[in-house]
């Protein structure tokens, strides 16, 4: 039976183990973390052609009532150019 066991690098402190079936090669790599966005998080993935570790944004998905909400507004909007194009046609008629 194998296994895999760590220990922190500043004090060789054992920290775990796990049983393995085969051997692996490992890897450290420094990936740059990326600024919070607003209505995204942040996602680490190994791009293949890079050959490296890579952090991306990805987009939060909204909810059906923050799409409606959006509409409603955009509706809202067009309801208020609306009234006041037609406001300025009745001044200019008078």
């Amino acid at each position: 039976m194998k296994v895999l066991m760590r220990f922190n690098k500043e004090d060789n402190k054992f920290v775990d183990m796990q049983n393995v079936t085969q051997e692996y090669i490992y890897k450290y790599q420094d990936v740059e973390e990326l600024p919070n966005k607003d209505g995204y998080y942040t996602m680490l993935e190994y791009d293949e052609k890079t050959k490296k570790a890579v952090m991306k944004y990805v987009e939060i998905q909204k909810t059906k009532e923050e799409v409606l909400e959006e509409k409603l507004k955009t509706m809202q909007e067009q309801m208020e150019q609306t009234n006041k194009a037609i406001e300025d046609l009745i001044l200019q008629n008078t």
